[in-house]
């Protein structure tokens, strides 16, 4: 057996367990939820959501949860990421704004900014001000 044959076996078996951890994390999400609807629980259900790709459905239950928890940075990051693999950058440059607005210092503002400067170079992140 090659070198090659058993780094491929390896690849191929973490990738299949990560996977299953997303399936995992989106069935223990649902079952959360359904047993206690609350916004903090479907904010989970949304981000196993986009976790796992399902973006548009992601997208719906993020929007609709943040009337409840308009502030929950880790839900408006998420959000960002989802508009972005959506491609509607400018909905995405929008919600990371508004996380650095909430929060500049916090460490998902600093990748927000990061996010805002490669959408759109003309924004100069905070590192890169000297205000």
């Amino acid at each position: 057996m090659s070198r090659d044959y058993l780094y491929g076996d390896a690849k191929a078996t973490a990738k299949s367990g990560e996977a299953g951890r997303k399936e995992r994390a989106l069935s223990a999400a649902k079952l959360a939820y359904e047993q206690d609807p609350t916004p903090q629980n479907q904010a989970k259900l949304a981000s196993a959501l986009f976790e796992i790709g399902k973006f548009n459905e992601a997208e719906k239950m993020m929007t609709d949860v943040l009337d409840k928890i308009s502030n929950d940075l880790k839900l408006l990051s998420d959000l960002g990421f989802t508009y972005k693999n959506l491609k509607q950058f400018d909905k995405a440059k929008e919600i990371f704004l508004r996380i650095v607005a909430i929060d500049p210092k916090h460490p998902l503002a600093r990748s927000a900014e990061n996010e805002i400067w490669v959408m759109d170079p003309t924004y100069k992140p905070s590192w890169l001000r000297r205000d």
